[in-house]
């Protein structure tokens, strides 16, 4: 059986009211710390020997502990210094893989004196249990389940979507894609972990941290707090939630809480789209600026930044003209696959001269493909890190939906609707995109959380907050975070770092740093929102032979 929308929303409802009271004090779960190597021998590659594992229990259901408990798989970074706290660290992903991944570059940016701690969150990506959804059994089964459909395909065009009738093509799968997420939602509900979609969302989230915060710093109020990506979101949450709470917290690489939570999931698109024109721009500029020993993309040397862009929308017609000719293409990427690798690119500025590369290599892959019928072995092999794997869990949706409105309030149409109208009035280049949009499908998925935050978001806050967006951020624009410092009025103060890439750690800004450790030091901040944060004249995006980032 599936599960029922209207028992959970009352559930909703209820969870709200009892678990804002709800007494962290009670718990007596305990953290016993290990290497992490022992977690995945992976992290040994990093060689951080002073970073340690555990786990952290707490309940699945924060208003009926009868439910259930989870187990968070924790890591920390202890504090360099004379130790002052803890600051949580907030990702998009796995909290643990962030740790290895920018622990010792946030931990020094911070001051030192603190122990960076971040975690897997439930129901996520990583090491903690429940694991993330899992609706199939196996990779062939999943395939099977969605072949010859969009969802197998990609949104695979030539040009632009409102080229040659594509809308209308588009637009022709809208009924085998409903038939099939609403099947997929009847799998999720009737699958093993089907039992734990409830529990999976950002307030569950935001309680777990408090939860944590008195484990590591027992009887000390104040919790310290760097989100990004969706950890600005879990950000925003949490200092509304438990205002009374806030101490030094970071909003970085800002999501729009009024879209997450209060609108239906697919009109998220376009904002997320809204300057990644504008990075893309800076990566074609760059390759330009670069010249030959630069970026492999530059031919002639007397090339502008839109020449690039042309080239590069070139490679992905030659796909899509390979695919209408039947040809192999398990050697190389389909534009639709090659698409969505150049917006992930556009997130980390620092290796766009490597993706430059492999952009070329690509166009080499195609052209061979076109004229041999076959691509060389070093060109597939270069190629094949980018080619995309179907996964097998959904713990996305889980959140996105999750957290989101009343499914109701959404059809499959208003998933296509977005696309559309997003390739129209926002990115032709980047619109055009099936994979990994947030929410097309949860006008079939089969839970809510069972306590979802909508708002007030602005609640006075103990301590002020810092909010910081990027001019060029591909995937949340810098209006995001004007946004959030605009709802929390005289409790934020928003820094704008004037560079490319997803969040402030894309690139290295010494003016963001210092106003983030002076923050970190004594809790001051520049006293307005008119502070714009330059980056670094040592930050090369597209180095020559020899040159050092």
């Amino acid at each position: 059986m599936g599960i029922s929308f209207a028992v959970l929303t009352a559930a909703a409802l209820i969870a709200t009211t009892r678990a804002s009271s709800h007494s962290f004090s009670k718990r007596n779960s305990t953290i016993d710390w290990f290497s992490c190597g022992d977690l995945d021998s992976s992290y040994n590659a990093y060689n951080l020997t002073n970073v340690v594992c555990g786990f952290y229990e707490v309940p699945l259901d924060w208003a009926n502990e009868s439910v259930g408990t989870a187990k968070l798989a924790v890591a920390k970074f202890p504090a360099t210094k004379e130790r002052w706290g803890t600051v949580f660290g907030g990702p998009g992903e796995s909290g643990v893989g962030f740790i290895f991944e920018y622990g010792p570059n946030v931990s020094a940016t911070i001051g030192g004196h603190y122990d960076l701690v971040s975690w897997d969150t439930r129901g996520g990506r990583g090491h903690s249990d429940p694991q993330p959804p899992a609706c199939f059994n196996s990779s062939d089964e999943l395939t099977q389940f969605f072949a010859g459909t969009l969802e197998a395909t990609g949104l695979d065009i030539k040009g632009k979507l409102t080229d040659d009738g594509q809308v209308d093509e588009f637009y022709g799968h809208v009924d085998e894609m409903e038939k099939k997420y609403r099947a997929l939602g009847q799998r999720c509900a009737e699958a093993e972990s089907g039992k734990i979609l409830p529990y999976i969302g950002t307030a569950a989230t935001v309680r777990d941290m408090v939860a944590m915060a008195d484990y590591l710093d027992p009887g000390v109020q104040e919790i310290n707090y760097w989100g990004f990506s969706y950890g600005s979101l879990l950000g925003m949450t949490f200092v509304n939630m438990f205002p009374d709470r806030v101490g030094h917290v970071i909003l970085d690489g800002c999501v729009d809480p009024i879209l997450y939570y209060d609108k239906p999931t697919p009109e998220h698109y376009a904002n997320n789209l809204n300057t990644s024109d504008a990075a893309f721009a800076g990566f074609t500029d760059g390759c330009v600026k670069a010249g030959k020993d630069g970026c492999q993309l530059v031919q002639t040397g007397n090339e502008t930044g839109a020449d690039i862009k042309a080239r590069i929308q070139g490679f992905l017609d030659q796909a899509h003209d390979l695919v209408e000719a039947g040809a192999d293409m398990s050697q190389t990427l389909t534009s639709a696959e090659f698409r969505g690798q150049i917006l992930s690119a556009l997130y980390s500025p620092t290796n766009w001269g490597k993706f430059a590369t492999l952009t070329a290599s690509y166009g080499q892959s195609l052209q061979a493909l076109f004229t041999n019928a076959t691509v060389p072995d070093a060109l597939a092999a270069q190629l094949a890190p980018l080619k995309r794997n179907a996964s097998l869990t959904y713990e996305g949706p889980a959140i996105w939906c999750g957290d989101g409105v009343d499914a109701g309030n959404m059809t499959m149409r208003d998933g296509f609707d977005a696309i559309v109208q997003a390739s129209e009035n926002v990115s032709p280049f980047f619109g055009p995109k099936w994979w990994d949009i947030p929410g097309v499908l949860c006008f079939a998925w089969p839970a809510r959380a069972v306590e979802r935050y909508t708002g007030p978001w602005d609640n006075k806050l103990k301590n002020r907050v810092l909010v910081i967006g990027n001019t060029a951020d591909p995937v949340t624009p810098f209006k995001n975070a004007q946004l959030m410092a605009d709802l929390l009025g005289e409790s934020a103060v928003l820094v704008r770092q004037d560079g490319f890439g997803h969040a402030s750690v894309a690139e290295k800004s010494t003016c963001t740093a210092n106003v983030v450790g002076k923050y970190f030091e004594d809790g001051s901040l520049p006293e307005d929102n008119d502070t714009v944060c330059e980056i670094d004249d040592s930050v090369v995006l597209f180095p020559t032979s020899g040159a050092s980032q």
